[in-house]
């Protein structure tokens, strides 16, 4: 009977944890699949965003709060999202796809030591504190309060996000762009300043993810090497340049990972193996993945 009345908290705990993870997830991804799908770019750069944003929040949220330094963070990664792309990758526009990427990757590493050289190589926690460090009695169990609020901050984002896309002028441009930018821009649409502005919030949701990951696991120069990998695994999954995709691919693979490592004996192990082979089922299935279409949203 005891072993019975454990299952389904167990179960529905996970699937918390899951969300949680799965959140994180889909707020880079999101910010990934929005450059790749308009600009073509794959920015490998999106990982540092993530560390830089972790680590701002770390900095400034013992001064200014945890909220108020997860938005700064954000906003520190938009700005530095947008001065690269117009100051770098821009003169890259034109040239093999290749450039871009090793460019990236290149700002990537830079990056990573930058981090090392303001924050040194050793784990860092940050916890909750107030009433975020409590916990809320969901009937189950009593599930931290700051995991409740990740899945909150990620849904209204996300619904932003999506309003912004549907409704706005900006939102229209993103979606015609991702068909055929070289059109967009013979309408007169300014491309060069929508790049700027897309790749800002790219990096914005990127450095979002960071500050909200950064009270709930140890924060560390390679974080971003880690989440980078899951992120370009849920693109695939979930097929690039969809919002949806992004959104259910990080959610589901969230949940593997984490009844994988709850549920499975020894499934520690075998979690950061889960999101690659369900990717490559998937790439069986469905060669441009869940979501994947011709345009954003589509």
């Amino acid at each position: 009977m005891s072993y019975i009345a454990i299952v389904p908290n167990q179960i529905a705990e996970t699937v918390f944890d899951g969300l949680t993870r799965g959140m994180l997830y889909v707020l880079l991804a999101l910010g990934l699949n929005i450059i790749l799908g308009l600009m073509g770019v794959i920015n490998f750069s999106h990982g540092a965003f993530f560390a830089l944003g972790a680590y701002i929040t770390f900095t400034l949220s013992s001064r200014i709060g945890l909220f108020p330094a997860i938005l700064v963070a954000a906003l520190c990664m938009a700005v530095l999202g947008m001065t690269m792309e117009s100051v770098f990758i821009r003169r890259l526009y034109g040239r093999p796809p290749e450039h871009v990427l090793m460019f990236t990757f290149g700002m990537f590493l830079i990056f990573v030591q930058v981090i090392r050289k303001v924050w040194g190589d050793t784990p860092e926690p940050l916890s909750p504190s107030g009433f975020l460090a409590g916990s809320v009695n969901l009937g189950f169990s009593h599930y931290p309060t700051f995991r409740l609020v990740v899945v909150l901050v990620t849904v209204v984002v996300l619904v932003l996000v999506y309003l912004m896309l549907v409704r706005t002028n900006l939102g229209l441009i993103i979606r015609a762009g991702t068909r055929d930018s070289q059109m967009v821009s013979i309408l007169g649409i300014n491309m060069p300043l929508t790049f700027t502005v897309v790749f800002g919030l790219g990096s914005l949701l990127g450095g979002l993810a960071g500050g909200l990951e950064a009270p709930l696991y140890n924060i560390d120069p390679n974080m971003g090497a880690t989440y980078i990998i899951i992120a370009f695994l849920v693109v695939i999954v979930g097929g690039i340049g969809s919002f949806w995709g992004a959104v259910v691919g990080g959610l589901i693979i969230g949940l593997l990972q984490e009844f994988t490592v709850q549920l499975i004996p020894g499934g520690s192990s075998a979690e950061d193996i889960v999101p690659f082979a369900f990717m490559l089922l998937i790439l069986l299935l469905r060669p441009r993945g869940l979501f994947g279409t011709e345009g954003l949203f589509d």
